[in-house]
């Protein structure tokens, strides 16, 4: 075995090797021609270039884009070599798809049943549906048992089970499968549920008429609590006389959760008794209106806080439990309740450092310091909070993984890892990616930390990030914090006149350094920036305006720095100069950020476990313990935390 930085001892952990580097941009010069020769049908000159291209990684991309525009029977034995080949592979699958797609036009069932391997559309799955049951029909008439279609019903129960409509060519096999029995009252009831969850109200309608006379009743009042959450009021509608009437209650519960917790506890303490209710039904739902109450503000809450086990509450109310109390002062409560903790999670750096806070409040020093220290071991936001009030430097506990360094070269050989990488080269990052789970999905699990270590040696920081954290190796700090882009945030830092230790932190949790990475709410890039707020930034910038492609500017790593840190030194003069609170509002906007602060003054560190917003509460405490391994990954000797210790926040601080 050897240690990490045997690494840069190997010679040919890149798939290109030494000295070729010139010959294989070349080889993707060339692969690029010979895509659009194929794209422009001009397959004679492609097949040329091909020929030059025989070693190339991505030759299976050319081979797949020219069989898609030329399938015919008389190129089946060559798409199924390819099938062979390259099965399980990015490559294949496209093919794949496109083939069966084919097959479809033809009408060609027998060679589609061949084929086929599951597919992500509903069009192919129903196509494969209908010609497996006209196949077990022929086996039928042929002398089968009827016997035969029972695991083929479970395929089309599965298939049936769906929250959309589907396709017109599962009609003849769900009408046969109905006919057969297979269509129960509950497997129905299953599929509204899913509907009603996709928001297809319509389908829900239309499903609805196969429920049985008996318990049509439970899908009207289903769709009635879906459209207006309040129908659970009206208690006589629940008569009782099904089982599945609870899923009804515990789903209209959760609708009102956020709009009206009043109501919420009413319509519990109603029906709690009258079901039988789990005991995690029950826990969960107790421990959410719990939470929901302290959200509010509600002093009801510590109430049904009290009414729960510690150790029988998820980490989400104990968090809950901890702000409610945080917000009255009442450590004695805290101390209390950490006490009681389960020895799994009072080993928590969180509790441990709250339970600190609290028998220091109370006069305990000597137990608070001894937990404070405890908590001090651990590389993490407590863990360094902790640091900060003990005023010790925090350790960052690096340990570099070991590895056999001929098991690194020989993956990086590995046909899909030099796919990866050219694709990477080319900017296809999504493609690079598939290939590269591909590649990570056969390895075992004693392997699983060699691609976090090439993917870092390669500067593929986000996969080397996120294959860190799923292969359980969390030690190798330099590799899951690296100094990526360091020349660009370090200037754009400087320019904006802040901390380039909060940049690096800010990039890390954005986006793991990935480029091209695109948030659910359509943040974009390293820094994830808005459209809108680029746009914004972009008015209020000296000098003409040009008119750009914003949403493809924020992909180009320039700008999305150079607009990241010109936000992030707006929000720092916005909030006082107070970075704690630019964090946040980088997370949740500024105004929201506003809206949570406190009438009277609060320290630091209760306020940031005072955020009603989990996603914001843990981006704030994310990004400052990152900060602070970047302060001393880029050489600094400081205890970022330390101003938090008499920090107070209060409703004075506003921009």
């Amino acid at each position: 075995m050897a240690s990490a930085q045997a690494v840069t001892e190997l010679q040919d952990t890149n798939p290109v090797q030494l000295g070729s580097e010139a010959v294989r941009a070349d080889q993707r010069d060339m692969f690029l021609q010979a895509e659009r020769l194929i794209e422009r049908r001009q397959f004679t000159q492609a097949r040329e270039k091909m020929l030059q291209l025989s070693d190339y990684p991505l030759l299976p991309y050319l081979e797949v884009a020219l069989l898609e525009q030329n399938f015919s029977l008389a190129n089946e034995p060559v798409v199924l070599e390819f099938f062979n080949e390259f099965t399980g592979t990015p490559a294949e699958r496209q093919l794949r798809t496109a083939w069966l797609q084919y097959l479809v036009r033809r009408n060609d069932g027998e060679r589609f049943l061949r084929d086929y391997r599951w597919q992500n559309s509903t069009h192919l799955q129903c196509f494969y549906l209908r010609e497996k049951y006209r196949a077990l029909q022929r086996e039928i008439r042929d002398g089968a048992s009827d016997g035969i279609l029972e695991p083929f019903w479970n395929e089309v129960s599965d298939q049936w089970r769906h929250g959309r409509s589907l396709p017109s060519a599962c009609d003849p096999v769900f009408a046969a499968w109905a006919n057969a029995g297979q269509r129960t009252d509950q497997i129905v009831w299953e599929r509204i549920l899913l509907a009603l969850n996709e928001r297809q109200q319509g389908l829900a309608r239309y499903l609805t008429r196969f429920m049985d006379d008996e318990t049509r009743y439970l899908a009207d009042l289903m769709r009635r609590v879906h459209a207006t959450p309040n129908t659970i009021r009206r208690f006589q509608e629940f008569p009782g006389k099904d089982e599945r009437e609870r899923e009804i209650v515990l789903y209209g519960l959760n609708r009102i959760r956020w709009t009206n917790h009043n109501t919420l506890v009413e319509v519990w303490e109603h029906f709690r008794d009258r079901y039988a209710f789990t005991p995690a039904e029950r826990g969960q739902m107790e421990s959410d209106i719990a939470v929901t109450l302290a959200l509010r503000g509600d002093p009801r809450a510590k109430q049904w806080f009290e009414g729960i086990d510690p150790a029988d509450m998820s980490d989400t109310a104990r968090q809950w439990y901890l702000a409610a109390h945080l917000n009255t002062r009442n450590f004695q409560a805290i101390a209390r309740f950490t006490d009681r903790l389960p020895p799994d999670v009072a080993s928590r750096a969180q509790w441990q450092y709250w339970a600190a806070r609290a028998k220091a409040e109370l006069g305990h020093i000597d137990r608070a310091l001894e937990l404070m220290e405890q908590a001090a071991q651990q590389r993490n936001y407590y863990g360094f909070l902790a640091s900060a009030r003990l005023t010790l430097m925090p350790s960052l506990q690096h340990e570099e993984p070991e590895f056999h360094p001929e098991a690194l070269h020989v993956l990086a050989q590995q046909p899909a890892a030099q796919r990866a990488y050219e694709l990477r080269q080319l900017s296809r990052f999504m493609d690079a990616r598939r290939e590269w789970n591909h590649l990570r999905s056969g390895l075992t699990e004693e392997e699983r930390v060699l691609p976090a270590i090439l993917a870092s040696e390669w500067g593929w920081y986000d996969q080397a990030i996120f294959a860190f954290a799923q292969s359980g190796t969390l030690n190798d700090v330099h590799r899951r914090f690296p100094l990526a882009f360091s020349e660009l945030l370090t200037e754009n830092a400087q320019r904006a006149s802040i901390d380039p230790a909060w940049v690096f932190a800010i990039t890390r949790r954005e986006s793991s350094f990935q480029v091209d990475a695109v948030s659910p709410a359509g943040a974009r890039g390293l820094m994830q920036i808005m459209p809108g707020t680029a746009e914004y930034l972009q008015r209020g910038a000296p000098g003409p305006n040009p008119r750009v492609n914003i949403q493809n500017q924020l992909f180009n790593p320039e700008d999305n720095v150079r607009l990241g840190t010109t936000y992030l030194a707006e929000l720092l003069r916005r909030t006082d100069d107070n970075w704690l609170l630019a964090t946040a509002a980088y997370n949740a906007g500024i105004h929201r950020m506003q809206e949570w602060l406190p009438e009277e003054s609060v320290a630091a560190d209760m306020w940031v476990e005072m955020i009603p917003f989990q996603e914001t509460r843990d981006y704030v405490k994310a990004v400052l313990a990152y900060q602070q391994i970047y302060a001393m990954l880029l050489g600094k000797d400081v205890n970022v935390l330390a101003p938090m210790i008499r920090m107070q926040i209060n409703g004075g601080r506003r921009g």
